[in-house]
């Protein structure tokens, strides 16, 4: 959604700290009000203004929300969408101890803004505990940081699933029961598919994007069994011969032979989406709720009704993707920050009428799915996700796929996690276009992050 930052050195990042220090949100909970009858705990008090800024998807969506909010439970939020480096900006607003109180971010963010103090984390809220144990583990684990839960859920899914042209898979002369169980053998079979006349029967997430052919590698490598850097000390753990070294030796067979077409490497992920769409290839690695939009036969006429995907037989596929509500830590007035934490509870996780809405809200205009089990796995998200699918019978697998992803945590909640990422993204290209080779490549990625290990003194 937006690009890495660059220069967020350990000297900024104390001195941002210290500015803010002063302006740390009050610990308490939500405050034991005298309340009218009937009147929701989630009432904004104050009548001062609540700052809420968002990234460019639905704002129109999201200021319906707020405007909900504002209307029945006395709000004063402010709404607004950031155009450009989302952030980038937002880090620049934190370090002023600007306007604002509520944010969107990924979990890679979300680490840097934690470091700089700017972020008020969930256990300051009344539900904090609620709100931690109805997520599911995987993805609670994910959005932890240092024993704290970073954020609320905005939206989660899995990104790096391989999705399937039922019917060029079937018109092959393959059946389901023949689907490949592990990346090994999904390398494997695609061989046998090209001996049926499939000549590029695969189309990998290997955009030039920031979650293109980086994160493919990320999701590959932890579905192998491995991992780029260990989740806890960030120290890089690749092997030439391991998960790593596997991958990319599958990677270069394939692109040498001729199975991905070249022009995947320029691609943005809406080219990805639409090369899948014309109907092309068998395969492609793509994320859970582009399954709706390839359905949907007036977004996708030539393989609407047709892509289902490789269910978890063992391994999962792909890793958590997603995007957290932040409460930031600037100073306020104490009144205010209780209507900050009154309105954060309503938006990221339930409404006066304890409904997941925005959530669910998500779920039926975009299948964005919900970190919330109760909300995921009730009969009324089955519905609406079902609606998405191929098939009413793919919900189930699809469900365990995403209780079972990975996340490349040892990569991700760290501070250097963009910068890494960025080169990361170059790395792995000229890897393909240069032919690089695979000990060099593993070598220099070990030895990336150890300098960045250096350079931010972890």
């Amino acid at each position: 959604m937006t690009n890495g930052i660059n220069g967020f050195t350990r000297r900024r990042l104390l001195q941002s700290s210290a500015l803010l220090g002063a302006g740390a949100a009050s610990a308490s909970l939500l405050p034991r009000w005298t309340l009218a009858a009937g009147e929701s705990p989630l009432r904004a008090q104050s009548g001062k203004t609540v700052y809420f800024r968002g990234w460019q998807y639905h704002p129109e969506i999201v200021q319906s929300n707020v405007d909900r909010y504002n209307s029945e439970l006395n709000g004063k939020v402010d709404y607004a969408t950031v155009t450009g480096d989302y952030p980038q900006l937002m880090e620049k607003n934190l370090i002023a101890n600007a306007d604002l109180d509520m944010l969107y971010a990924n979990p890679s963010f979300c680490v840097r803004y934690f470091e700089g103090g700017w972020l008020a984390t969930p256990d300051q809220l009344a539900i904090g505990k609620e709100v931690a144990d109805a997520m599911y583990p995987n993805i609670r684990d994910a959005w932890s940081y240092k024993g704290k839960l970073l954020g609320l859920s905005y939206y989660t899914s899995t990104r790096g699933m391989i999705h399937v042209n039922l019917e060029k898979y079937k018109s092959a002369g393959f059946d389901e029961g023949q689907y490949p169980k592990t990346w090994m053998e999904f390398y494997d079979f695609l061989y046998k598919i090209r001996d049926k006349g499939e000549k590029q029967p695969y189309l990998p997430a290997w955009f030039n994007e920031w979650a293109g052919i980086s994160w493919a590698y990320n999701f590959e490598v932890l579905n192998r069994g491995g991992m780029l850097a260990d989740p806890e000390t960030h120290k890089p753990m690749l092997t030439a011969d391991g998960p790593a070294g596997q991958t990319l030796e599958a990677w270069k067979k394939i692109w040498k032979d001729g199975f991905v077409p070249e022009e995947v490497l320029s691609y943005n992920e809406a080219a990805l989406i639409d090369a899948f769409r014309s109907g092309r290839y068998v395969f492609s690695s793509q994320t859970a709720y582009d399954l709706r939009e390839l359905n949907d036969p007036a977004k996708s006429a030539a393989v609407a009704g047709k892509i289902s995907f490789l269910p978890n037989q063992g391994q999962p596929w792909g890793s958590v993707d997603g995007a957290l509500y932040l409460m930031t830590s600037r100073k306020r007035p104490d009144d205010v920050t209780e209507d900050v934490k009154r309105f954060v509870s309503w938006y990221g996780y339930k409404d006066q009428n304890g409904k997941i809405a925005v959530g669910r809200r998500w779920l039926e205009t975009s299948m964005l799915f919900s970190a919330y089990k109760e909300l995921m796995e009730s009969p009324d998200a089955a519905d609406i996700i079902r609606k998405g699918l191929a098939r009413p019978q793919d919900y189930e697998p699809l469900l365990k796929i995403y209780q079972t992803a990975n996340y490349p945590k040892g990569v991700w909640n760290v501070v250097w996690a963009e910068e890494f990422n960025g080169w990361l993204k170059e790395k792995l290209s000229a890897f393909l276009l240069q032919d690089l080779a695979v000990e060099d490549t593993v070598k220099e990625t070990n030895d990336k992050i150890d300098q960045l290990n250096q350079k931010y003194k972890i």
